[in-house]
């Protein structure tokens, strides 16, 4: 898909396949013991404080794979990562063929920021062209910068400010779902014995 493309470019999705010496059954029942249902979009995040269970994710999880995302914590605001984890399992040659998407930002609000950026780069460019052409005031108003310096701060934290966290958030997500999937793999009641690889 060409947009993934695009999002993949930005290091704003990230796809990995893994293989697990885990039984599927195994494998579904420990991601449903840290993972409440409920709906995964970043844009409810608001109704997590309603959830009861204490589980560190939200999501759906079927026989075939999940979707879920981290819990909003409002006490702790800073540190939430809202990387959406997609993923797809299988049985494959007696492992389980586990593929993953961790997804940072959605397609339309990264290109809703790029357009925002574009517009505020081409009016930079203009008031830059306007305060070059003739005649050239020798005396420079601060009515004249304070606006363009405010305009690149609320700018700053509306597109690349978010841009950056999204990023992170992959990372930090990618870290995650492996240290997860390690410890399903060494999970006292799997039957598959574990190979380390």
């Amino acid at each position: 898909m060409k947009i993934n493309k695009i999002l993949e470019k930005y290091n704003l999705i990230k796809t990995f396949e893994t293989e697990l010496n885990v039984e599927k059954e195994v494998f579904i029942k420990e991601f449903r013991q840290i993972t409440e249902k409920g709906c995964y979009s970043p844009f409810l995040i608001m109704l997590d404080n309603f959830k009861s269970e204490n589980k560190k994710y939200i999501g759906t999880i079927n026989s075939g794979g999940f979707i879920i995302r981290e819990k909003f914590i409002i006490d702790n605001f800073a540190t939430n990562n809202f990387a959406i984890v997609k993923s797809e399992f299988h049985n494959e040659n007696n492992k389980l063929t586990v593929k993953t998407v961790i997804k940072g930002m959605e397609f339309l609000p990264f290109a809703l920021r790029l357009i925002i950026f574009g517009i505020y780069l081409l009016t930079i460019l203009l008031l830059v062209i306007e305060m070059l052409i003739p005649p050239i005031q020798t005396d420079i108003d601060m009515a004249y910068i304070l606006p363009p310096i405010f305009v690149t701060i609320f700018v700053y934290f509306l597109t690349y400010r978010p841009y950056k966290i999204a990023k992170k958030n992959v990372i930090e997500k990618k870290d995650d779902v492996n240290l997860i999937y390690q410890t399903i793999e060494k999970t006292p009641y799997n039957n598959v014995s574990y190979e380390k690889h």
